[in-house]
């Protein structure tokens, strides 16, 4: 029984963390969208006058 409650406590561990994890990096591709011209080496640009 107490391997059981340990093994259902780490299963929710895991599934938190997880959830985190997928939060996080679809918050991350949502500001990407919104800001596609902010930073980045691929849209620096260098112009001489």
């Amino acid at each position: 029984m107490n391997n059981r409650k340990k093994l259902i406590e780490l299963f929710i561990y895991v599934l938190i963390v997880v959830i985190g994890i997928i939060l996080l990096l679809t918050a991350n591709l949502k500001e990407r969208e919104n800001k596609p011209y902010d930073g980045g080496v691929s849209v620096a640009a260098v112009s001489f006058k």
